[in-house]
């Protein structure tokens, strides 16, 4: 039997391989430049749990107005079309998975963290660096990974094994993925997102968010990746050793906000800040990410280590120059 391509992947997960209904028909309507609030609200209104949520939402982040936001059409006013944009895909690509058997043996909890916490990092990098739309990287945040749910949902207890084989040969998601499937998540993440028919952009980053020289030749679309790149490094990460190697990743990380021009305690601030906002976004999604005392102490021990790291380095660098500097004196030394 041959190896599944991304496309066969995609096609073969029914409930999930093609753009789910109401967020097809909101983005239509959304990206549509003639289209008013009542319009976007007529979409809206015809999904329950949406309607919910972004009354929900509207009425949380607006805690001092007089009244309660009780129509669609002035939640949409007052959120602003993406922010309503926003809330309509987290809300679908969170619902995506219902499978019990499939949460219960896979930590889908963290999965989902990785997910929004990445967002949350895109959004703060993307308005620290002025970046002309923080909620495009916020919705390229969530999207990034949808790969991986797509291949657990494809592969079930196939992919549960490459879990625990990256446990066990610390080789990172990537290299494990080829090895067993021959395609990794990217492949298929951004194959989701043509069939979905999202901006190429978003196929972009799905497919080249692990490098932050990929060789994208559109600038935006560049930036756009190093801005996910960062964010992706800076989460909490969906499994155990999904990058094994601590200096590397340190490296990367400075590596990315020196292109992005972004210094380690702005990076630091968006690290600590968009841990804060995934608990209070997950909260408004109804999305179970944890425990929220083991997820910040879990934050704590990230950044200790990249702490370390970043020290063992800095220490290793400078024995290195000394070495350097010395050898000059030595060689004058003998041969004298």
């Amino acid at each position: 039997m041959a190896t599944p391509c991304a496309k066969d992947i995609v096609a073969s997960i029914s409930h999930i391989g093609s753009l789910p209904q109401t967020l097809a028909a909101v983005l239509k309507v959304i990206n549509n430049p003639n289209s008013g609030a009542d319009e976007i609200a007529n979409v809206i209104s015809r999904d329950i749990s949406l309607t919910s949520l972004v009354l929900r939402m509207v009425n949380s982040i607006s805690a001092g107005r007089r009244r309660k936001v009780t129509k669609i059409s002035e939640a949409v006013v007052v959120m602003g079309l993406n922010s309503i944009k926003v809330m309509t895909l987290s809300s679908s690509v969170f619902g995506l998975v219902s499978d019990k058997q499939l949460l219960q043996k896979c930590n889908i909890k963290r999965v989902w963290r990785h997910m929004i916490e990445t967002a949350a990092n895109a959004r703060s990098i993307a308005t620290s660096i002025k970046y002309r739309e923080p909620e495009e990287a916020f919705v390229a945040g969530i999207l990034h990974d949808m790969g991986i749910v797509l291949m657990m949902l494809h592969y079930r207890e196939k992919y549960l094994e490459l879990i625990q084989k990256m446990k066990d040969d610390h080789k990172g998601i990537l290299n494990t993925e080829k090895e067993i499937f021959g395609l990794t998540h990217t492949e298929v993440g951004a194959e989701m997102a043509i069939d979905w028919k999202l901006p190429p952009s978003l196929a972009h980053v799905a497919m080249n968010h692990h490098s932050i020289d990929a060789g994208i030749i559109i600038p935006d679309d560049a930036i756009l990746n190093d801005i996910i790149a960062l964010a992706d490094r800076l989460s909490t990460e969906p499994f155990d050793e999904y990058y094994p190697d601590l200096e590397e990743n340190i490296i990367f990380i400075q590596s990315a906000g020196k292109r992005l021009g972004l210094d380690s305690i702005e990076i630091n601030r968006i690290r600590k800040e968009s841990v804060m906002e995934s608990i209070r976004l997950a909260e408004y999604l109804e999305l179970d990410i944890g425990d929220v005392l083991e997820i910040l102490t879990e934050a704590n021990n990230k950044l200790a280590g990249l702490y370390f790291s970043l020290e063992k380095i800095y220490l290793e660098k400078q024995k290195l120059q000394e070495m350097i500097n010395e050898a000059p004196q030595n060689e004058a030394v003998a041969s004298a």
